[in-house]
């Protein structure tokens, strides 16, 4: 079983947006470039981390290879019950199989790879019965050899498997060494047992940390797709929220107005066939403050700035000269009554102008009326908008296609209030309330 060296963060997902260029930050769709340029930066940091930790992991198994050679190689030297030529093979095979074969199995976490960990456990136990039969007193490097197994095996099976092999191994180099004796061979089973007991019981004990490190690490990753994909969720829902405002506001200012321009036109036209050309040059007038107006309110969208027609003025007057335009614009009459005792709030007066802006084009497009009445009221601590005629009228449960009452009772929904459409052969009234202890 692999005992990593280092934490390795995997890299932040791909996401699509655009082709990816070699060397370039591919931006998603929605995302800004800072956001991007932080999650490339926190990738490299993770690669970073995951190489320092692989490197300093293989930098103290270099160490502990070289103290056990080291080791081995002083006792073969000074210790009389070690063959010199034997233990000078052992140690000499031991440092060849950790350069060519060992290591790099450790250093490629190639634990999951069976064929390189079992090929590394057969040569460390042939070499620990081997180094033992050339001398008892190179049994130490067990301390060294155990430990591998656990990291160049795949499973807790191979590894406990491959220590029982190693322990066999060296019980059989005690058994060259000092003979087949029952004395002897006991000596070796019960030193054996202890090594293979204590090995098992720190393997088994490493493989449940690591375990619990790696199931640490896929929660972590659990948790960081459930945020990306949360992240994912709120940038959708809040580009859909802006469309909407923006489908709002365009349909309610630009469109209108240009709605307005649409039909002046074809009044100037007919009174132009007409020969009355004082009437075109009033009309013409006429079209070009709503060509302004619109052209102001486009620029204040572009600029992302709610444009309620409200500036210094207050609402009375923004309403009274909104029904004056209209007046002007449609040659319908409109009464304009407001009874205002409290202030409103500039969102409330954002969306009571809207209100009235989109029934007056509605009386003008449907209801064939030749008046409207227009009031503004406060009752019961809410702002009440009425807007009637008295036209033909429509069904208010038909299901009728456009963006203007459903927008307006979205709009007024958000704010808190709510839009009441009463309709019959006697007109049709507009009826819109706002809470004002609550702004939009």
């Amino acid at each position: 079983m692999t005992v990593p060296g280092g934490a390795t963060v995997p890299g932040g997902p791909t996401v699509p947006g655009g082709p990816t260029v070699p060397g370039r930050l591919t931006v998603p769709r929605g995302a800004t470039v800072s956001s991007m340029v932080d999650v490339q930066r926190t990738d490299e940091e993770a690669r970073w981390r995951a190489r320092s930790g692989d490197a300093i992991s293989m930098r103290w198994w270099d160490v502990g290879c070289l103290v056990t050679i080291v080791v081995l190689g002083v006792l073969t030297a000074v210790s009389s019950s070690v063959d010199t030529l034997g233990g000078a093979v052992a140690v000499a095979a031991l440092l060849v199989a950790w350069v060519v074969l060992i290591r790099p199995t450790i250093r490629r976490n190639a634990s999951d790879s069976t064929p390189g960990g079992i090929a590394s456990a057969v040569v460390i136990v042939l070499i620990g019965g081997f180094a033992v039969a050339a001398g008892p007193d190179l049994a130490t490097m067990q301390a060294f050899a155990m430990p591998i197994l656990w990291t160049v095996l795949p499973s807790v099976r191979t590894a406990v498997v491959a220590n029982i092999a190693l322990c066999i191994a060296v019980a059989l180099g005690f058994g060259v060494t000092f003979g087949w004796s029952t004395g002897g061979l006991m000596t070796a089973v019960m030193s054996e047992s202890l090594s293979l007991v204590f090995s098992i019981a720190l393997g088994l004990w490493i493989s449940s940390i690591a375990r619990a490190g790696s199931e640490r690490g896929r929660l972590l990753d659990e948790l960081r797709d459930a945020q990306d994909a949360l992240a994912a969720q709120n940038r959708e829902r809040g580009t859909a929220a802006e469309r909407e405002r923006l489908a709002r506001e365009i349909h309610d200012t630009i469109a209108q107005s240009l709605t307005g321009l649409v039909l002046l036109t074809q009044q100037t036209r007919t009174a132009l066939a007409a020969g009355r050309v004082d009437d075109a040059l009033e009309r013409l007038e006429v079209i070009e403050d709503a060509a302004r107006e619109a052209l102001t309110e486009s620029r204040t969208l572009v600029a992302a700035r709610a444009s309620s027609g409200l500036g210094a003025a207050d609402l009375e007057t923004t309403l009274r000269r909104l029904g004056d335009r209209f007046a002007r614009e449609s040659g319908i009459a409109v009464e304009v009554d407001v009874r205002l005792d409290v202030d409103v709030p500039r969102d409330h007066q954002v969306a009571l102008v809207r209100c009235a802006q989109e029934a007056l084009a509605n009386i003008r497009k449907h209801s064939g009326s030749p008046r409207a009445r227009l009031s503004l009221s406060t009752d019961a601590g809410d702002v009440r908008l009425v807007v009637a005629d008295d036209g033909s009228g429509f069904d208010p449960a038909a299901v009728v296609p456009g963006f203007g009452l459903d927008g307006l009772r979205e709009r007024f929904a958000l704010a808190g209030g709510h839009v009441d459409v009463t309709s019959g052969r006697h007109g049709t009234t507009v009826s819109a309330s706002l809470p004002l202890g609550v702004a939009a």
